[in-house]
């Protein structure tokens, strides 16, 4: 068994311990009387340019966020600072397992975050991560999460909050509510060509997974279902999608997914677009630096220079895929609707 995968179940099997280290950690760095100034959720469908866009807004270097240095014991992280630098120690950085040529290393954010809503939110397990939570939804994980939130913002020596985590697509109406001093930046990109990349990075995790099993406990134990081995899909009772349930073509699986989701944005969240509460940005639009200054603007973003080396490093324009894009026209009004709301 890895070491992670390891430590990720000692604290998944004995949660009230950990429960109460976690509680004598906000006690003695005093975390209830930080300060958060900015919260950041960038969300979407998986593969449409979240990691992209979490990458490039932290690498202005004016943010906390989760990152892989966090884990494996995530529930107690300001304790685990002093250890983590032993147990990564210097290396390298080296290319996501998803085949996208993103370099990762220690200190790379991710979508940790879901741990959190994982293992504090009531009926994840029986409702699926894609419950859909309004700012009416009982509970107090809001509490829960502020306090690792502001844990990051202590280990980190910034009072600014990013999040990735695509998740929270369905979760925008109650972070909103809770966390009013958010902003969400929702990335949207064709439907055909995240369907197509969500089929290779599955097929490559079910690979991954032949290989060694222990790859695929470890990812359903971050809260990662969305490919591999045990994909859950989501499902959101949309009426806007193609007869391809029962298809055995994964593309054409994941399209019926994008669409779906879609028409779950529309309906649900077109009043906090239209507020600017939630910020489009098309991951298709996106060119050159220039088509995002706008965007780092509306985020209050200063160190310009830092994110424009990062962007000129990393981004790589992909040419579309080549697929016959007039017959799935007509089941993309949602998309089409969406993008009139980019502001790349």
């Amino acid at each position: 068994m890895s070491i992670v995968l390891n430590y990720l179940k000692l604290q998944e099997n004995h949660k009230n311990i950990f429960k109460l280290f976690s509680e004598v950690e906000n006690f003695i760095f005093g975390i209830n009387k930080l300060k958060i100034d900015q919260n950041i959720f960038i969300c979407g469908m998986p593969r449409s340019g979240t990691t992209f866009f979490t990458h490039l807004i932290n690498s202005s270097d004016e943010f906390s966020s989760f990152k892989y240095k966090d884990l494996p014991f995530y529930t107690i992280p300001i304790f685990w600072k002093y250890f983590s630098g032993i147990f990564y120690g210097n290396k390298r950085k080296i290319h996501r397992l998803h085949g996208d040529n993103l370099l990762i290393d220690k200190f790379s954010p991710d979508s940790f975050e879901e741990l959190i809503w994982k293992n504090y939110l009531p009926d994840y397990s029986d409702k699926g991560y894609w419950q859909y939570l309004d700012k009416d939804h009982l509970g107090n994980i809001d509490k829960t999460l502020e306090f690792f939130m502001k844990k990051i913002i202590y280990i980190n020596k910034k009072n600014k909050y990013l999040s990735k985590n695509n998740n929270n697509i369905f979760r925008i109406k109650y972070i909103l509510s809770k966390f009013p001093n958010s902003k969400i930046i929702l990335i949207l990109r064709n439907p055909i060509d995240t369907s197509i990349s969500l089929s290779k990075v599955h097929k490559r995790f079910l690979k991954l997974h032949n290989l060694n099993n222990e790859f695929s406990d470890e990812l359903k134990l971050l809260g990662h279902e969305e490919f591999g081995f045990n994909r859950k899909f989501f499902n959101l009772d949309n009426i806007n999608t193609l007869n391809y349930n029962r298809s055995n073509n994964e593309i054409k699986k994941y399209i019926n997914k994008c669409l779906e989701l879609n028409s779950f944005i529309v309906k649900n969240y077109m009043e906090e677009i239209k507020k600017d509460k939630i910020i489009v940005a098309d991951f298709d639009n996106l060119t050159k630096f220039n088509d995002i200054k706008l965007l780092l603007k509306k985020l209050n973003i200063s160190n310009i220079k830092k994110v424009e080396e990062f962007f000129n490093k990393n981004f790589k324009k992909r040419d579309l895929y080549k697929l016959k894009r007039d017959y799935f026209e007509n089941f993309l009004k949602d998309y089409r609707i969406l993008q009139k709301y980019s502001l790349i």
